[in-house]
Formats: C-alpha cells, structure tokens, sequence
C-alpha cells in the first residue's frame, strides 16, 4: 500500500507544469538582493547603543534620592556593516564608567553635564563610529550623606462597602519609613502618604500594596507598604455602664438615678466580644448642675475608636445631692 502511493505521487508530481521563466526570475531576484546588501553596508547610518551606569568612587554615605537612569543611550553615525556588527555581534561590556569626583555637586544636588557624559562615551566609543548624541543629554538628581529620618505612613484613598458590610480599620506595614534627602529637603517632611486609591463596594477584607508619594529629591527605603483595609459584618451590642460624676467639690456627694445607663452601639463582629463596660466612662458634671431641674445630662468622655451608632438609654437621669462625711 505505502509503495503504490508513492507512485500516485511521483505521477501527480510529473503533471505540474514548472513555469521555464521561474529559474531566471529566482535568479535575479538573488543578484539584486546581493547587489542592495552591497549597497546598504556601504552607506552611513546611525545605531543606537546602550550602555550601563556605573558612578566609580561613590562614598559609601551617598544614597541616590532622585531619579537616577541605569543606562545611557548613545547614537552613532557609521558604515551599514560597522554598525550591525557593534549592535549585534560586540563582546566588549557595554558599561559607561563616570567618576564621582567628575560631577557638579551642590546643596545635595549632582549634575552630570554633556561635556562630562561625552567624555566617557568617547573613551568607550567603538573603532570606526562617529559620536552623534545621548539620551538622556544630561543627568540632575539629588543625592543624601545619609541623612535620613524615620516618618508616619498614612493611608491616601476612599473606601466604600456593600450593604451590612463596614471598614473596621486600615493596617499599614510597615506603619513607617525612612525617608533620604538632602537636609534641606527632609527637615520639612513630618509624614509620608501613601497613592491616592479608590476601592469600593468591599465585601471583605483586601490585602494590596501601595506605593508612597515623596517629595522630588526625597527617597523612602521601602518605597511601598502592605495595607490591609480591614472589612467586616457589624452588629448591635448592649452594655450596662456604670454612672460616675465630675468636677464635684469635696464636701458633696452625688447619687443618680439609674445609677448605670444602657449603651447600645454597632461593633465588627470580630470584635465583639473584646468590648466590655470598662472601656466606656459616663459621667454627669456637676458644673452643669441646676437646683431647680430634676434631671442631668449623661456625657460619654471615653469610647472606643472601633464602634459605630453608640446610642444611650436613658440621655438623662435624676440626681440628688448630699452632704459627704467628713
């Protein structure tokens, strides 16, 4: 079977015809493809290198607080074939040597101008091209001694969640940073933000990262956090408080009547059993007292931070006043 397909082939093969023009087109299609290869290498053109970085004889103290490029773009003018051997085919190590002691160096600020980057391309500029430009053309960015100072991180966005669901805290990790810069520049900074986000209709807890927005010439080390925006199920709690008093003079003595009050109040289901009347104080004041008025307002003066809608029952309680053994 494999035999007599091979001879249906070998016939069906014979019965193309081959056009007799092919072979001559083919072939001057070859010799003009040589002939423009020729001419190509032949003309100037311009290749783009890149080189790596390098600032030799950096004091260990001096932390890069601004932008500072890896690499260096340079553009040279040279032969077709000169410049596809240096753009494919080099061995030599494409790095850009600059010495600390070369660049400006001011109020925390270095520059590397274009006479300063042109002479170490030209030491490093191959056999046979012409130097035509760079990019970047010339280098600014700050730069610290090490001084540095350990700053606040605070959370920059808008958080909204889905019905029943609240955001019960923001944790940051770290909750600070050390933020470099020039001493003229950190001196101002009190506290670092993180980027302006918006998250909405959380239905759980998310964990993402965020970076941190400095000011130019500043660098925080790390230069992002980890934040959970924590989202959880609240429901009501109901708490019997104890009733203090305030500002009374010695010589007095005030009973309430109710002597607790009835605090009712939202908290994240997480949490709930970690609240307890202790961490609530009501008081009445004394200074506000009135001989002619029966009742007094209660005050909340401590509270937890993580409970929502507290409410009181009764807003007001009656009072007398006695006499304190001396």
């Amino acid at each position: 079977m494999g035999t007599g397909f091979i001879k249906v082939l070998f016939r069906r093969l014979r019965l193309i015809k081959i056009d007799r023009n092919l072979p001559v087109f083919l072939i001057f299609l070859m010799l003009s493809t040589i002939f423009w290869f020729l001419q190509t290498i032949q003309e100037s053109t311009e290749v783009t290198l890149s080189y790596r970085l390098t600032i030799q004889d950096l004091p260990r103290d001096v932390v890069f607080t601004g932008d500072m490029p890896s690499e260096i773009h340079v553009t040279y003018t040279s032969k077709g074939w000169n410049a596809f051997y240096h753009k494919f085919m080099r061995n030599e190590d494409p790095e850009l040597v600059i010495n600390f002691k070369e660049v400006s160096q001011k109020s925390g600020k270095i520059i590397i101008d274009t006479n300063t980057l042109r002479r170490a391309i030209l030491r490093k500029k191959p056999q046979g091209m012409t130097f035509k430009s760079t990019s970047p053309n010339k280098i600014e960015t700050y730069y610290s001694n090490g001084q540095h100072k350990r700053v606040p991180v605070i959370f920059n966005g808008r958080i909204t969640t889905t019905a029943g669901r609240y955001q019960c805290g923001t944790i940051l990790l770290p909750d600070s940073v050390d933020i470099f810069a020039p001493k003229h520049i950190y001196g101002g900074i009190n506290s670092v933000k993180t980027e302006n986000v918006t998250f909405t209709d959380l239905e759980d807890t998310l964990h993402t990262k965020l970076a941190l927005l400095v000011p130019r010439g500043a660098k925080a080390i790390p230069d992002s956090v980890d934040a959970s925006i924590c989202v959880d199920i609240f429901t009501d709690k109901t708490l019997q408080v104890p009733i203090y008093s305030e500002n009374v003079p010695r010589s007095k003595l005030i009973r309430t009547f109710p002597m607790k009050a009835t605090i009712t109040f939202l908290v994240s289901a997480t949490l709930y059993d970690e609240i307890t009347p202790s961490d609530f104080l009501l008081v009445i004041d004394y200074n506000e007292l009135n001989s002619e008025a029966k009742r007094c307002r209660l005050h909340v003066r401590q509270r937890p931070t993580n409970i929502r809608n507290l409410r009181l029952m009764p807003e007001t309680v009656e009072y007398i006043i006695e006499q304190a053994n001396e």
